[in-house]
């Protein structure tokens, strides 16, 4: 009898065991499945292109780097990532990989952070299904930044405190030292947490006697030291950055409006935003009922709570003190946070930690009833938040569709550019977006260079400095994107361009309009010294033909001096079969303006210019470009003769293949 009860309370045991670590594995699965699908489906956005941008460079170099240009992150996560592209490419799967990993390891240290504290299996799954799923921790797991990076090291390093207190050894301190330095090279709010660690330790020395040991303070002590050895150095050679580093976000926030983005950005992402002062709401009603547990229950469990609270609330206040100074205020930078708040959400949901508190006309059954069912309401709550959060960010990334507004652009600039040597090309963005790094690295590495005009916002001076630069190097297409942002302020790029060169077209690229300038080569401009009867002289044309890019440019210099015209005059410039006039791919009229001042100057003289879509559907045959003058006030509108009796002139003719 005793050893058949045995056997049955073994092989329970194993069973459950056997259980807790399948769902512990299918719950870190699934998170690194959510966070690896599609993970290339949305181009490279926002910072990440500042991180490509530091990993092109060498070691040493992305030191010199970080501190010249005051980077507010330390070099830790470029060197990961650098040392990774050299392994895995340069794709954007292989570039946020590092972030994924770090992602699914913080998964498993949710899981066994929330062992470690005493908590049931029920909680520690809970935990570990929150950091899987958890819209937040799933976006920042999906970006070539270092947020996953930090959530997971700060996780393990308050792990390996926790550790250390309970049974310290030279192993558990090496790690935990090795943990925190590598916490506090991905990012500088990793030190919150450390204040967090040892206002645990200091403060729970004085309130629980468990923490009183000595040789585990000796242990924390030590710690502490090797870890300010270690981080020193590079504290001190950064500590510009540190202390006067401003930002460039402009956020002020109040401490309430703080923790209403924090709350409501854990718990439902970045998807549900018209919803966050609810979803705050909800989450701290959570935090509640989970210190209402714990506070209530046996000392380790108010233990658990204090480390809790602090690990939440200590590194949050910090960084909302840190954005009154500097306003950079952003919810990622105190992701670190994420993983106390989910263990409270995990702790309110689950119905395993008993708490000793007495309701009047409730007896023991009922009691166990009542809170069996609040916890699978607010679990049920949980998730249904938890879930909406991932699917409105996941629908937004993948099912409705990322546009691929890069490779539109990229699109552009090859239709726009592979009719022109890369030297007579360039590409100027009106906003400096590291993130064109990338895409011009993969997909134009022997395309035309790119420029940010102006270099420096709301230079108008300077932006025309560079215009005249590029007339110098012998530029004769200049592809424009424009973003709308205060760098370029009111239309400094264009208006600097147009000083030197013509636009002759513009387009969509699938976000931004991209508008396309252009100006003849020094002699391309082919004399003519054709007289218009009652009208001006034309002394040289050039047109070049771009069939890829189905654009014609047209540059017209006119002689000076007083003409006959009426000012009603236009001119017409016709794209058409060589054998057949009338059968135009292409065809533009405009008022004769010989005084307008898009003229441009070329080697002295003023030269007009104008573009010409052609048709998308070029049938094979020879064509010739063609213009003349007509007067539309006149009856008929009737062409204006040259003084040899033609009514148009051939200034270029091509083939299409």
């Amino acid at each position: 009898m005793i050893a058949t009860h045995f056997w049955v309370r073994v092989n329970g045991c194993v069973g459950r065991s056997l259980r807790t670590t399948a769902g512990l594995l299918l719950i870190i699965l699934l998170g690194f499945a959510v966070r690896v699908y599609h993970l290339d489906f949305a181009e490279l956005a926002g910072d990440e292109g500042f991180s490509y941008v530091f990993i092109q460079r060498p070691y040493h170099a992305i030191v010199a780097d970080t501190l010249a240009m005051r980077e507010p992150h330390p070099v830790g996560s470029y060197f990961l990532q650098k040392a990774w592209a050299a392994l895995a490419g340069i794709s954007e799967f292989a570039l946020r990989f590092p972030s994924a990993w770090f992602g699914a390891l913080a998964i498993a240290l949710a899981w066994r952070l929330a062992r470690e504290l005493g908590f049931g299996r029920d909680v520690s799954l809970w935990s570990a299904g929150l950091m899987a799923l958890g819209p937040f921790a799933v976006f920042y797991s999906r970006e070539m930044r270092m947020y996953s990076m930090l959530l997971a090291l700060t996780l393990a390093s308050t792990l390996l405190m926790w550790l250390m207190l309970r049974r310290a050894s030279w192993r558990i301190v090496a790690a935990y030292v090795v943990a925190s330095w590598l916490a506090l090279q991905m990012h500088y709010y990793a030190g919150f947490v450390f204040v967090a660690q040892n206002a645990f330790v200091l403060g729970g020395a004085i309130l629980f006697r468990s923490l009183r040991e000595r040789r585990a303070l000796v242990g924390w002590v030590a710690a502490q030291s090797a870890l300010l050895a270690c981080s020193l150095p590079w504290l001190i050679v950064a500590r510009d950055v540190l202390v006067n580093y401003r930002g460039a976000v402009g956020i002020n926030l109040t401490l309430v409006e703080a923790l209403t983005a924090w709350l409501s950005a854990f718990l439902a992402g970045p998807s549900l935003v018209d919803h966050r002062p609810a979803l705050a709401v909800f989450a701290a009603a959570l935090i509640a009922v989970a210190f209402f547990k714990l506070l209530f229950g046996r000392p380790p469990k108010r233990l658990a709570a204090w480390l809790l609270a602090l690990h939440l609330f200590v590194p949050l206040v910090i960084a909302w003190v840190a954005s009154l100074n500097r306003p950079i205020f952003a919810e990622r930078y105190s992701i670190a946070a994420l993983a106390p708040l989910q263990a409270l959400l995990a702790i309110a949901g689950a119905h395993c930690v008993r708490f000793r508190i007495a309701l009047p006309r409730v007896g023991q059954a009922g009691r166990v009833a009542i809170g069996h069912a609040a916890s699978v309401g607010i679990s049920i709550a949980l998730a249904v938040v938890t879930l909406a959060g991932l699917h409105g960010y996941l629908r937004s990334e993948v099912a409705d569709g990322h546009p691929r507004v890069w490779h539109g652009f990229i699109g552009v600039v090859n239709r726009y550019a592979s009719s022109s040597p890369a030297s007579d090309v360039r590409i100027a963005l009106n906003f400096p977006d590291p993130v064109f790094t990338y895409y011009h690295h993969r997909y134009l590495p022997a395309g035309p260079a790119f420029i940010t005009l102006p270099y420096r916002a709301g230079d108008a001076v300077g932006a025309r400095e560079v215009a005249g630069e590029l007339r110098t190097q012998g530029v004769q297409r200049v592809l424009l994107q424009i973003v709308d942002s205060f760098w370029d302020g009111q239309g400094i790029a264009a208006s600097a361009l147009e000083s030197e060169f013509v636009q002759v077209e513009e387009t969509y690229s699938g976000r931004w309009i991209v508008k396309i300038y252009g100006r003849p080569g020094d002699g391309e401009l082919r004399p003519l010294g054709v007289k218009f009867i009652g009208g001006p002289v034309l002394e040289a044309a050039y047109a070049r033909v771009d069939v890829p890019g189905r654009l014609v440019e047209v540059y017209l210099r006119w002689a000076d001096g007083p003409t006959p015209l009426n000012g009603a005059e236009k001119i017409f410039i016709h794209v058409g079969a060589q054998d057949d006039p009338a059968a135009l791919i292409g065809q533009r009229d405009e008022l004769l303006e010989l005084h307008s001042p898009r003229a441009i100057a070329v080697n002295g003289a003023r030269v007009h210019g104008y573009g010409v879509r052609l048709n998308e559907a070029l049938p094979p045959g020879r064509y010739h470009v063609r213009i003349g003058l007509y007067d539309p006030s006149r009856d008929g509108a009737p062409r204006l003769l040259t003084d040899d009796g033609r009514d148009a002139l051939v200034i270029a003719s091509f083939a299409v293949e």
